[in-house]
């Protein structure tokens, strides 16, 4: 078991508990300022000891995140459990949005492959209302 101070190990439970490095940091160490708790994380996380120690208890921390998808009784729990399985085993969803405006006129938006989405979307609108 790799040797740490008692902050990095308490980084460590702490990012292995929420996945996030700042907030982590944020609890662990003697900070209220995000940006400092920032580059802590960045810091802790390439670190070889603590690197070790978090991959040393991922097995652990996985098969607890499987039982909560499984037999937590809140539904809110069991979906965030299933929605951090699928973050980690590489399903994130794509956290880009792109808006558009059904009332302009394809032609006139720039960017080809908004006007072709846009298009398409009025193709499908005209013939849900013709039928």
């Amino acid at each position: 078991m790799p040797k740490l101070t008692k902050k990095q190990k308490d980084f460590a439970h702490e990012f292995i508990s929420t996945g996030n490095g700042t907030q982590s940091a944020l609890k662990a160490y003697d900070t209220d300022n995000p940006r400092v708790a920032s580059v802590i994380a960045a810091e802790n996380l390439v670190k070889p000891n603590v690197r070790e120690y978090i991959e040393s208890h991922a097995p652990d921390a996985a098969a607890r995140i499987v039982q909560l998808s499984i037999s937590a009784q809140n539904e809110t729990v069991r979906l965030n459990a299933n929605r951090d399985i699928l973050d980690r085993a590489g399903y994130k969803p794509v956290e880009k949005s792109v808006t558009l405006n059904l009332n302009a006129d394809a032609k006139d938006i720039a960017n080809p492959k908004a006007a072709e989405v846009t298009e398409e979307y009025h193709e499908k609108l005209r013939k849900t209302f013709e039928q």
